[in-house]
């Protein structure tokens, strides 16, 4: 049994939206997806493809991807902080950054407390 098809040709379907039909009116009188004739009138030319962008008012809101570029290692003067592929909490990678203090932190910390340290030397 072949594939019926449901919607109309490409003449009555630019019929409809010159009468002032709407997509889901059009989908609700060939019984179909509002999708599908979405798509049939984007790939007929009927209806311009806009593209799914950020509204204006949430631009610049929220946090933005971390870019793959921005990896590498980073020196503060307390800690050392790099970026690291980690377990996602819904499955997947997540990029974040992983922070370790410094030896210098270390070593203030020991000379704090008077310890001597030896030079380190072949013998």
């Amino acid at each position: 049994m072949p594939f019926k098809r449901k919607l109309p040709d490409t003449a009555t379907l630019a019929a409809h939206l010159d009468a002032g039909m709407t997509v889901d009116h059009i989908a609700e009188t060939y019984d179909c997806r509002v999708e599908a004739v979405r798509r049939k009138l984007q790939h007929l030319g009927l209806m311009a493809v806009r593209p799914k962008g950020i509204p204006l008012d949430m631009a610049g809101k929220g946090p933005g991807p971390v870019s793959r570029s921005k990896r590498g290692v980073f020196l503060h003067p307390d800690r050392i902080t790099f970026m690291r592929d980690t377990a996602g909490p819904e499955g997947g990678l997540e990029v974040r950054p992983m922070s370790l203090p410094r030896i210098g932190m270390y070593v203030a910390a020991l000379a704090a407390r008077n310890v001597n340290f030896k030079e380190a030397g072949n013998g």
